[in-house]
């Protein structure tokens, strides 16, 4: 009768571990809460395994983890938004339903036009540069990071810490353009309150992070008073 017990505590245990250990794959849109547009390159990690993945044009994502994972999102200006896998519903066996994930912005002090608060600290940036700039086949040592996990936790293979070196070089990239051109920056510009800054920023493809990054005062907006002009003739 013990024997009995014992093999169904066993036989319980061990399919609820192999529940937890399922991996299913979540995919859906990264989203704007003001205008629901969506967010294209947004980040989207699981700070368990440290995959990652950058929502595209579209805003859509797609990335696999087990239900004890949980997902971050994040993009420059913007609230980052964890959510763990084991709360979105599953379709299947191997899929979650899809998602809207809706980001919140941050609010930025503005000064003239430059930015007084940013989301990548000191220290973080040092790190990430130390890891844009290691050699691919040296090893980035997690334990001795001053960087969050949901960061260290890519260092673990090396197709990892490739991925992981883009991902912080798009993300210093994002900062530098955020000094320059933001929501806010777009507003103070146009005298336009009500302006969509991603559909702007679509729809004016030629000013993109190269020429934002690149481009000081006026060689920087003047075109963007140019794009801006043509974006009301067509009554947008």
């Amino acid at each position: 009768m013990r024997s009995n017990i014992i093999g169904i505590a066993l036989f319980c245990l061990t399919a609820f571990f192999a529940h937890s250990q399922r991996v299913f794959k979540i995919t859906g849109f990264v989203l704007d809460q003001d205008s629901s547009a969506a967010i294209p390159f947004a980040y989207v990690i699981n700070t368990s395994t440290g995959n990652g993945e950058v929502s595209n044009y579209d805003g859509h994502f797609s990335i696999t983890g087990k239900d004890s994972d949980t997902i971050v999102f994040s993009y420059l200006g913007y609230y980052k938004k964890s959510m763990v896998i084991k709360n979105i519903r599953n379709i299947n066996d191997s899929t979650k339903r899809s998602i809207n994930v809706v980001l919140n912005r941050t609010i930025y002090g503005l000064e003239t036009f430059n930015v007084n608060a940013f989301k990548i600290k000191p220290y973080e940036r040092e790190y990430m540069e130390r890891v844009i700039n290691r050699p691919k086949t040296t090893g980035v040592d997690a334990f001795q990071s001053p960087i969050t996990a949901l960061y260290d936790a890519f260092s673990h293979k090396g197709k990892a810490k490739q991925k992981l070196a883009a991902l912080y070089e798009q993300m210093l990239i994002d900062e530098l353009v955020e000094q320059k051109f933001n929501a806010e920056i777009l507003r103070k510009l146009t005298g336009d309150e009500t302006i969509d800054y991603q559909k702007f920023k679509k729809y004016c493809y030629n000013i993109n992070d190269n020429f934002i990054i690149t481009n000081d005062g006026y060689d920087l907006y003047a075109p963007i008073m140019d794009c801006y002009r043509r974006w009301k003739k067509e009554g947008r």
